[in-house]
């Protein structure tokens, strides 16, 4: 494994955008949200993506220098086209303007078409949650996943992310598949199994094994069939509005994962509850959770707390650990 410096991350990654003809403030600024979910522990997304990423943009997929535009206002809801653009720069910007609505009248909503894939969509529900709101957001994708009772591949992977404001934050991003194709990686390079089966093999019998799922892709939808419903109704949600693609239009008329349609959504809970009796709530649902008796294996646990201890974590050793195939592939780049 290659111990890599933060700063040596950013600057490979920047190094790579401005080989490409990015603008040089965006490149900075994309680099930067990569290099963030990295050291807040998104491994998947943060570093083993992006020789993927950079796959899509020499492909004419992703158009690095575009970016996102207000086509349709309605209140607190609004649309807007984010013409091919990196989609990390796309939730970055299109979270700011949901929570500018927000401001003014409560909740804002931003539905974003022509978006391409924006890595942790955790980040951007997060950094609504840090500055004091609740954050909903979800992206659709290509058809990764068979429907419950399904062989092939029809519904996408689909996740529901939230967060919300507290010391610290609380953010909880959840794909509809039992695991996603990052997580599923990181067990692959590390030829570990999945601690909880994760799909079919090609006996269609569950299976814990990474390999196999990485291979044959028919991956388990989280709570069986809830997970399958719930994908396929957040793409309807998605695809309406957004007025973008849906799941079936990217996997068959775009051919692949880009241009997919997201929302973002902001809470202003200044309005909603007095600040002291937020904090009051908020702290006796995570004191009642935490007092839970602990089963016979593992710990209890609140989504999100163990952000700042990956910080601390590559803080001490001097950067990440990153596989010595992806770090290759990186610089190679």
């Amino acid at each position: 494994m290659a111990l890599v410096a933060i700063e040596r991350l950013q600057a490979e990654y920047e190094r790579i955008l401005l080989a490409r003809k990015m603008d040089g403030e965006m490149a900075s600024k994309l680099a930067a949200g990569f290099v963030e979910m990295a050291n807040e522990g998104t491994y998947s997304h943060g570093i083993n993506r992006f020789p993927v990423f950079i796959d899509q943009v020499d492909k004419g997929q992703i158009k690095l220098n575009e970016v996102p535009k207000c086509v349709n206002s309605m209140g607190a809801l609004e649309q807007w086209d984010c013409n091919f653009g990196p989609g990390v720069l796309n939730g970055l910007i299109c979270s700011e303007r949901a929570m500018e609505l927000a401001r003014e009248h409560g909740i804002g909503m931003v539905g974003m078409r022509n978006s391409n894939h924006w890595m942790r969509g955790g980040a951007y529900v997060l950094k609504m949650a840090r500055q004091g709101f609740a954050g909903i957001a979800s992206t659709n994708s290509i058809a990764v996943m068979p429907a419950w009772g399904g062989k092939d591949h029809r519904v996408g992977s689909n996740p529901l992310i939230m967060a919300i404001a507290g010391d610290p934050p609380v953010v909880v991003d959840c794909s509809m598949s039992q695991f996603s194709y990052g997580q599923l990686q990181n067990f692959v390079l590390a030829d570990k199994p999945l601690p909880v089966v994760g799909g079919f093999d090609d006996n269609g019998e569950l299976t814990r094994d990474p390999h196999v799922l990485w291979e044959n892709k028919r991956l388990l939808p989280m709570g069986f069939w809830k997970g399958s419903s719930m994908s396929i109704v957040l793409d309807m949600m998605l695809t309406a509005i957004t007025g973008g693609n849906s799941v079936p239009a990217l996997t068959d008329d775009m051919g692949g994962e880009f241009g997919v349609s997201q929302f973002l959504i902001a809470i202003d809970l200044s309005r909603t509850m007095e600040k002291d009796q937020f904090s009051a709530e908020m702290k006796r649902i995570r004191d009642y959770v935490l007092a839970s008796e602990p089963a016979e294996t593992g710990s209890v646990m609140i989504a999100g707390s163990e952000i700042d201890n990956f910080i601390a974590k590559h803080k001490k050793a001097g950067g990440i650990e990153i596989h010595d195939e992806i770090w290759n592939q990186i610089t190679a780049l």
